[in-house]
């Protein structure tokens, strides 16, 4: 075959290839807001609850938008309720995107039950509530971002420096803004480096962390 001839048809493959991947996601992404995770809709004392059991993923943030365009009529309160092992840090700002939105117009708590975990990126969704409650024997977990491969799932390996850039930032954007008390969030950003840091509702108000405002009864 003529090399220009062949290079114009590797070119047009590629092509195809790009063009089939993209229907492909277009299809796989529009199959995760119709068949995905549903949020759970309730009501307590005249607030409106959303509950959230899972990964933080999508479509978590479309499902808090949606639920609260039907609800905000009805009520000044809300209560996001959060039951979660974690997930994707984009999906994270952009359920915390809908919260801040929630709070233009409405009072916004956060709630993790009594047993239950809260970790990683569902700790900065938590500390977007106006009012933070846990149970004592609630569960929070602290730790620096990881990276995941799409494909596998499996943590990806970066570098020494990469990895502390990033969990520099992840604490800047998610901590430092907080509530956090300034002195418990200097502790945790030594105590956080290369660990897991475990602690009970009970504790985070012994220790005045303020990340949980008030213990549920």
């Amino acid at each position: 075959m003529n090399p220009e001839l062949k290079s114009r048809a590797g070119f047009a493959l590629t092509l195809v290839l790009f063009a089939v991947l993209a229907v492909f996601a277009l299809r796989s992404g529009r199959q995760v807001y119709e068949t995905g995770p549903l949020l759970a809709i309730g009501e307590e004392d005249g607030a409106a609850v959303f509950r959230w059991e899972g990964p933080v993923a999508a479509p978590m943030a479309h499902r808090l938008r949606a639920a609260f365009e039907t609800a905000k009529g009805g009520t000044q309160r809300i209560i996001v309720e959060l039951s979660s092992p974690g997930g994707a840090l984009i999906e994270g700002r952009a359920v915390i995107g809908e919260i801040e939105r929630m709070k233009k117009s409405h009072a916004v708590a956060t709630r993790v039950r009594d047993g239950e975990t809260c970790a990683s990126m569902c700790v900065p969704i938590f500390l977007a509530g106006e009012t933070r409650v846990a149970g004592a024997a609630s569960r929070f977990l602290f730790h620096e971002p990881s990276s995941v491969d799409m494909i596998t799932d499996e943590t990806v390996n970066r570098p020494a420096f990469e990895a502390r850039w990033e969990a520099d930032r992840f604490f800047a954007r998610y901590f430092e803004r907080s509530a956090m008390d300034a002195a418990w969030r200097d502790k945790l950003r030594k105590d956080w480096k290369g660990r897991d840091v475990w602690k009970a509702g009970e504790e985070l108000v012994a220790e005045g962390s303020g990340v949980v405002t008030e213990l549920s009864p």
